[in-house]
């Protein structure tokens, strides 16, 4: 038998060594997660014995994320907008800079005394959707997405976050197959450079859909693709806000320019970041 403390402490010896980026954060998730204990169980009293079966599940996950399995894939959740979403190899991993597009797109939509009409172009896990619709309980929303297993994943998140009975689910490419028009369109785009692909972590890398991540050879071309369908499905009084890469704003205002869209406002990441941008016709 051997102690949560000692447990933990070969745990972050061994993720350390392996150039995991937060070693301690991380084996203290996959114990909590493994043992079923919380974190202020797991610092205030390190002493007690791990079951041998608690020992054997969570070595077995520090495998895992010794070979840079990202931890959300492991314990199957990641949170996002203080709500819980699964998450697998099939979609992006939420991430907090993402929150900046729907801070945003509430900002726009206050006030507004009609339910709002909400389409999610590229929807991944469904987490902007999904996180827009908590905070409007008449708002309803349409998730787009090219893959079957992404759009599977989506659906159980809404159904997770008691939103399912707000929302549908489409296979498109972008809004090929959408019709009508909407209040609100949100887009997390692939937006990396094939050039950049190098400089990317494993984690994301080996175990993130490369579809949601590359953008073609200077990381625009999903944004060309896309720009011409929010025209089209965007009311006349509507707003898009779009996630956009470090650098990138720019070229994404012209682009959208070129389609008929006009640039509303800028909106940064909590790291300073041009994160979203905002559009309307």
């Amino acid at each position: 038998m051997i102690t949560v403390g000692a447990a933990l402490e070969a745990a972050i010896a061994r993720l350390s060594a392996a150039a995991v980026d937060n070693p301690r954060g991380d084996a203290r998730l996959l114990l909590c997660h493994s043992a079923h204990l919380n974190l202020a169980n797991l610092i205030v009293d390190p002493n007690v014995l791990l079951a041998e079966e608690y020992r054997r599940k969570f070595e077995a996950l520090v495998d895992r994320r010794e070979k840079r399995e990202p931890v959300s894939h492991l314990i199957g959740e990641r949170e996002f907008w203080s709500l819980p979403f699964i998450v697998t190899a099939d979609v992006l991993d939420p991430r907090p800079a993402s929150e900046t597009l729907v801070e945003a797109a509430l900002d726009h939509l206050r006030g507004r005394s009609t339910p709002v009409s909400v389409l999610d172009l590229g929807t991944g896990s469904g987490c902007l959707l999904i996180a827009v619709l908590s905070e409007l309980p008449g708002a309803r929303g349409v998730g787009v997405d090219t893959s079957e297993a992404a759009l599977g994943i989506a659906r159980q998140n809404a159904e997770k976050n008691l939103v399912d009975d707000r929302t549908t689910f489409v296979s498109s490419s972008w809004g090929r197959e959408i019709s009508g028009t909407f209040d609100l369109i949100l887009s997390n785009p692939p937006y990396i450079s094939e050039s950049e692909r190098d400089e990317l972590e494993p984690e994301v890398t080996a175990y993130e859909p490369a579809s949601a991540l590359f953008a073609g050879v200077d990381g625009l071309s999903a944004y060309r693709d896309v720009a011409p369908d929010i025209f089209r499905l965007l009311n006349s009084d509507g707003v898009a806000a779009i996630e956009c890469g470090r650098g990138q704003m720019d070229s994404v205002v012209k682009i959208f320019a070129e389609s008929g869209l006009q640039h509303v406002e800028t909106r940064c990441d909590l790291d300073g970041i041009e994160r979203c941008g905002v559009f309307c016709r």
